[in-house]
């Protein structure tokens, strides 16, 4: 029955494109079809210190401006056709469809199995792009997760652990013309982190909107294992709300586009019951305190430029932020250092770390990707330079700046070897680690992976490829911590390398 289900829903995926390409000649079309959209892949990888095989298939669906890549894999200890040894991601074994509900006619959680199990299937859907579409919709593993201008979240990854943890993540949006709307979530089956954005075009035959954002982190503290930390885990939540401004000058095109764009935006702890920390009670509900007293305590503001120019993408922007605010505070590095987050948040709640302390800031950030020869080669890099305005313009020692850089290498731009491959580095807190001695390549303030893949001569469809990244140690489902009881001092962090072999039919 198992095997059933699983090539009835392969032939559900792929038969609609397989369908249209054999329209003509049907032998043919399917060939050129499977050669131009079909890949697998065998080799090694590493999942919670334990090695595994892995078989996967992985087509790819492109019908007009959607694409759709779909993630078949059969990751398996020593047997690949025994289905109790394949690794099952989160306890959920994802080829079983609700098989163990369907006899015991548990038909609600036969459902939900299904369409969990199906979920996982989709490595991602695009369709349009936010701020220039009219509609964009995002599904699956993706690295650039956006509320907005980036404010509050900006290139949110839910895939950094993958393939040991898989998350389906989901950003879409829609503009109407006088109002319009953003939604996105971490992952389908059980969220984490959600976010909303709404705006408004008031003016009649303007373009400008005013907007207010929303993104929520649930689990804020999931990740603190120490039993220290026993009232905190389940207890605390991040929530972030903004407004905006954004005014297209001259509309996306391949030539030159131009937007401005301003936002205000604030950073809350919410706590679900009350609870004693450092002798302190905490109370229940938003902890306003550390965004008013007298007067607003933490919170920051953005405004600035961004667009095109030729094949060049850009952004410019100028930030001041306040007290334990943090642009993009959701961001590529946010998943390993959310615990530290939460401690230091309790610092300002009940510890001996008054929020008068925390450091105002201002900062420019600056951006740039451009693709040449074809789009074959893709190069984009940004940094915002922090200073403290009560000193002057050096770089300030109490806020992080910012570095993001990436590289993508496609097929046909090095000749004779014709290497394709990409790397990507999100860092925070970058020259100040270099100044004081505490640098660390991979730690939990970093962001780190890529892939080379080698094709192999005389085999026009066979490559080799290395997929590397840094991750979290982890001891089950658990982050492993350099001193559980202080997750300041950091995370363990560790390489990872997966070699597989790629056969393109």
């Amino acid at each position: 029955m198992k095997r059933i289900l699983v090539l009835i829903t392969l032939l559900a995926l792929l038969a609609p494109s397989a369908l249209l390409a054999q329209a003509a000649d049907p032998m043919a079309g399917v060939m050129t079809w499977l050669h131009n959209n079909m890949s697998m892949e065998m080799g090694s990888v590493s999942i919670g210190g334990l090695s595994y095989s892995k078989v996967t298939l992985s087509p790819e669906i492109s019908m007009g401006r959607l694409k759709l890549g779909l993630y078949l894999p059969v990751i398996y200890k020593d047997d690949l056709f025994n289905p109790s040894t394949w690794y099952a991601p989160g306890g959920n074994n994802e080829w079983d469809f609700g098989a163990r509900y369907w006899g015991s006619g548990d038909y609600l959680h036969a459902a939900l199995d299904v369409a969990a199990d199906l979920i996982l299937k989709v490595k991602y859907l695009e369709f349009g792009q936010p701020l220039a579409d009219k509609f964009f919709v995002k599904v699956g593993s993706l690295h650039d997760l956006t509320i907005g201008h980036g404010l509050i979240m900006r290139n949110y990854r839910n895939d950094s652990d993958f393939p040991s943890v898989r998350r389906t993540g989901v950003n879409t949006g829609y503009d109407f013309g006088s109002f319009g709307f953003e939604a996105l979530v971490n992952d389908l089956p059980i969220p984490d982190i959600v976010g909303a954005r709404i705006y408004f075009r008031p003016i009649k035959g303007s373009k400008l909107a005013f907007g207010i954002s929303g993104v929520a982190d649930l689990a804020a503290a999931s990740n603190l294992t120490d039993p220290s930390f026993a009232l905190v885990k389940d207890n605390f939540m991040f929530l972030g709300s903004g407004a905006d401004l954004d005014l297209p000058i001259i509309p996306k095109n391949e030539i030159l586009s131009l937007r401005a764009f301003a936002d205000a935006a604030i950073t809350v702890p919410y706590v679900k019951n009350a609870f004693t920390w450092n002798s302190v009670s905490i109370p229940q509900g938003l902890q306003s305190s550390l965004i008013w007293g007298t007067g607003p305590k933490s919170w920051g503001a953005v405004a600035g430029f961004l667009g095109n120019v030729l094949f060049i993408d850009w952004r410019l922007e100028y930030r001041y932020f306040t007290g334990v605010f943090r642009p993009s505070f959701f961001d590529s590095t946010y998943e390993n250092s959310r615990s530290f987050t939460v401690q230091k948040y309790l610092g300002y709640l009940a510890g001996p770390t008054p929020i008068s302390l925390a450091p105002t800031t201002m900062g420019v950030y600056g951006e740039a990707a451009f693709s040449l020869l074809k789009d074959k080669l893709t190069f984009s890099a940004g940094y915002m330079w922090p200073w403290d305005p009560s000193v002057g313009f050096s770089l300030s020692a109490k806020a992080d700046d910012e570095l993001h850089a990436s590289l993508i290498v496609r097929k046909g731009l090095i000749p004779v070897l014709d290497l394709a491959g990409a790397v990507y580095y999100d860092k925070r807190g970058l020259v100040n680690s270099l100044v004081d001695g505490t640098f660390q390549f991979f730690d939990e303030n970093t962001a780190f992976a890529g892939e080379v893949d080698f094709p192999i001569p005389g085999t026009p469809n066979l490559s080799i490829a290395a997929i590397f990244k840094e991750i979290a140690q982890m001891n089950g489902s658990n982050i492993v911590y350099i001193d559980p009881t202080d997750p300041s001092k950091g995370i363990k962090m560790q390489p990872s390398i997966t070699i597989e072999t790629r056969f393109r039919l």
